[in-house]
């Protein structure tokens, strides 16, 4: 198993970009992604005292496979990453999209093939659950490509786009409970470790939360007129 470094793991990121204007093309959007993501990890791994160097690297490389197939990205990424030798980076190409390794808990409509969902269940459930796991999942969902944002927003853009599951709501719940145990574990607010997030964004956190139930919460949580 091969280690690689924070400059070469960035170096991977950026294998296909030759000017700084080609990050700005829509296509390559997913790479300044995942910059922050990495970032974001590093300062979450910091305040957690984790080894924050592999919290980098494994942040800016958790969405590689968008290079190959942007729908299949996890397992793409996930065996691009172990031809080249970094088992233990691999895993996280595909452990990002499912929170607590659960496939049912992700964003979106999650994989739609049979072969694809069978292949990603299998793995999840056949590694033990890492910390990192969740922390990936949780810097991909306050991410954009122009820098950290509140959860709430993030989601909210991700599902009016990519569509709601019957396990959406569940997932923002756990994913609400992970966030607060990470804040409980740091003594600290979350966002207090980005002050880059726009006070906009952080201001409407209560409106994007109330957009973000309406649109997912089940129907038995639906009051009737």
């Amino acid at each position: 198993m091969k280690k690689i470094t924070e400059k070469e793991a960035l170096d991977l990121l950026l294998q296909d970009i030759k000017d700084k204007k080609d990050l700005t093309k829509p296509e390559n959007k997913w790479i300044l992604h995942s910059i922050y993501v990495g970032l974001a990890a590093r300062r979450i791994a910091q305040a957690l005292d984790l080894n924050e160097s592999f919290a980098l690297k494994i942040g800016y490389l958790h969405d590689i496979g968008r290079r190959i197939n942007h729908f299949n990205h996890p397992i793409e990424g996930y065996f691009y990453l172990k031809n080249l030798g970094y088992d233990d980076i691999a895993r996280y190409s595909l452990t990002h999209s499912f929170l607590n390794n659960d496939i049912t808990k992700t964003v979106g409509i999650g994989p739609k093939d049979k072969e694809s969902y069978d292949f990603i269940n299998n793995y999840l459930q056949s590694i033990n659950k890492d910390l990192f796991d969740n922390i990936i999942h949780l810097c991909d969902l306050m991410c954009l490509e122009t820098g950290f944002t509140t959860i709430e927003k993030r989601i909210l853009d991700v599902m009016t786009r990519k569509g709601v599951s019957e396990n959406s709501y569940s997932h923002y719940m756990d994913l609400m409970d992970f966030k607060s145990w990470l804040e409980i574990s740091m003594k600290k607010d979350l966002y207090d470790l980005f002050p880059e997030i726009k006070k906009e964004d952080l201001d409407n956190r209560l409106l994007d939360k109330a957009l973000l139930l309406e649109l997912i919460k089940p129907k038995y949580l639906t009051k009737k007129k």
